[in-house]
Formats: C-alpha cells, structure tokens, sequence
C-alpha cells in the first residue's frame, strides 16, 4: 500500500499501477480533497479501482505485505502501527539509522509484535549522504575523508509544500523561527548518515554539527513551472547547507546540500541544469570521485522525485524477505530493478 501522495508517493502509485510483479491494494491520504477518490484519478493516470481513504485503521485491515510511507513529517507511532500489524514498512523520512535515536525501541518492539521488517532511505540521506559514499568505500581503502555533495535544481518538484516548508524556498530570508526548525530538521537528518558511514568505517562516532549556510536571494518574482510556488523577488531561491561529522577530533564526512529555484543565483551557485547533481570524493588510497546525474533534457527535479519512488518500490522485495527488525542499507542486500523490461520505451 502506498500512503500518501506528495510528489514521490504520487509516483510511486503511478510506478506500482504499472508494476509487473506487485499489485497496490491501498491508498492513504491527507487530505479530504483526495480522500474518498480512486486512486488513479489523484495520481493524474486511468482509474485503479482503488478508493483512497484517511483511515489507517481501514488501510492495516487490507493487509498488504509492505507499505511505503511517503508522508511530508516522519510518525513513528503510525509506523509502529502498521509493524505491529504485520506490514513490511519502508519510509522515505527519518529512521534511517536507528542505533541511538528515540524512537528505536518503540519500532523495534513494533517489529518483534507483528514479525515485520522497517527500513528507511532515499535521496537525502540515503544516496548522496550514506549510501553511494559506502559503496565507494568498498572500492578503495585508508578512507581519510569523504565529501558528499548533492547540488539540485528544484523549479520542476512537483511538491510546493516540500519546497517551501522542507527547504525554506520562497520564504523571506534571515535566522526566523522557522529558519531555525529547519536547520534542526535538517541536522536530525544528516545525524543518521554521518551514524551510518561510520559504523561501515567501523570507526566511532563522536558528533555532527553544521558547519555552513549560505541563502541566495531571487531578483525577480518566479513562479516554479513544476509546483506553481511562486518564490518573490527578494525572497529565498537558492540554499546550501554544510555539515560535517567527526570521529573523535578528526573530520571524516563533509556533506553539503544546496537547492535551487533559479539559476544563476551568483558565483559559485547553479549555472545551468548541466551541471552534476551529486559528487562524491573519497580521500583515500586510490583516491575516487564519482558524479552522478542526469542525461541532458531531463527535468531534474521530476527526476527527482522518480529516482526516491523507484528507489522505494525496488527495496520492498529485500525488505518483505528480510528477518523481522529493524534495518539499514548496512544489512540489506544489494538493491536493483525490479521492474526491468527489456526492449520496451521507457515510460
């Protein structure tokens, strides 16, 4: 089942509609406006004959086998709900790496109730901020640091609230409340990863702080072609974060997140959409660097939102025959296709 249906949970329902090896039996939603609807018609595709609903309760009696949450704020307690009920939950937010945090013994017990498996990833954290680095890893040796950069143009996201609640665009700049909750949010988030790169160094992990932000403001008023956010001149266009992690004294993972509305924001911010959208560099013996991104012609930030909903669906089958607990990419298998179909256009 699929719950909820922001810009990664539309397409993942778009995604599973068409999946040849797994069936969606549900459909969450927030709100009244899609609620009571078929699914297909919320999600912009031919009707699925499934009836989206607001009730948790009626979507755990569907039983499923696995449920992606894709909610815009992490709920451990609905999570631990649907564990406990015996559905396999994957989360594109928070419990990324659980060793340490709150929450880690409600899930774990949730899991243990119901002989379920939690796993967490996505873009970031996950491929930029923990995963790709670790793969990396395994290719090279006397790890001295790593950068990880992700670099994300954002005008085509199809989620405006995303954009404006989850990284400040289009809102007036300055250390405001707000501003500041994000940076917490933010912080929690990058606290996962740097926990998870250095248990795959088998190194301790000392702490993580932020160690950079720098806001670049719009010109002109623009409103965003892929969400219809309209971000005011004078207002917040472009933001790039800078954390760093430490083991012991030495700094051993530097990731930096910056986002943008509009190009050409200034030296050293976006030029074009050509531009990588993620880099990573490993100071190492052989030294590595690796780029990721996306062919030319390619809205990026939809892109975006597809490679977080393929990613979901693509770990469920690893997630369902995973022993019951909580896990991280550490203790999952590798994740590939699951849809592949040779010969076909790509949709």
């Amino acid at each position: 089942m699929q719950c909820f249906t922001g810009g990664v949970g539309a397409e993942n329902v778009r995604r599973l509609a068409r999946h040849p090896r797994m069936e969606l039996v549900g459909v969450l939603v927030h709100s009244a406006e899609k609620a009571g609807r078929d699914a297909g018609d919320v999600v912009g595709i031919p009707p699925l004959g499934i009836t989206t609903t607001r009730s948790l309760d009626e979507i755990i009696a569907l039983a499923p086998d696995a449920a992606i949450w894709s909610a815009q704020g992490y709920d451990p307690a609905s999570i631990a709900r649907l564990l406990a009920a015996g559905i396999n939950v994957y989360t594109g937010l928070g419990g990324y790496f659980l060793d340490g945090e709150p929450e880690q013994a409600l899930l774990a017990d949730a899991c243990r109730a119901g002989g379920a498996t939690f796993a967490a990833g996505g873009n970031i954290p996950g491929l930029i901020s923990d995963v790709l680095p670790i793969f990396l890893t395994g290719y090279t040796g006397s790890v001295r640091h790593i950068d990880a950069v992700q670099r994300n143009h954002v005008a085509h996201y199809p989620s405006a609230a995303q954009l404006r609640d989850g990284l400040g665009l289009g809102l007036p700049p300055g250390e405001t409340e707000s501003a500041t909750a994000l940076d917490a949010g933010w912080l929690w988030l990058m606290t996962s990863s740097a926990r998870m790169v250095a248990a795959a160094l088998h190194v301790p992990f000392t702490r993580i702080e932020q160690t950079d932000k720098r806001t670049a403001l719009a010109t002109e008023t623009v409103t965003l072609p892929g969400s219809g956010l309209t971000v005011e001149a004078g207002t917040v266009a472009g933001v790039r974060w800078t954390w760093t992690a430490y083991s012991g004294p030495s700094a051993y993972l530097t990731i930096t997140n910056e986002q943008t509305a509009v190009l050409k924001l200034g030296a050293g911010w976006r030029e074009t959409e050509r531009e990588p959208a993620w880099t990573v560099e490993l100071d190492a013996s052989p030294p590595l660097v690796a780029t990721l991104s996306w062919p030319e012609g390619t809205a990026a930030a939809a892109a975006n939102a597809q490679l977080n909903a393929a990613r979901a669906i693509n770990v469920l089958a690893a997630l369902v025959a995973a022993p019951p607990g909580c896990v991280s990419v550490l203790d999952l298998p590798m994740i590939t296709s699951s849809d592949t179909v040779l010969g076909e256009a790509t949709p």
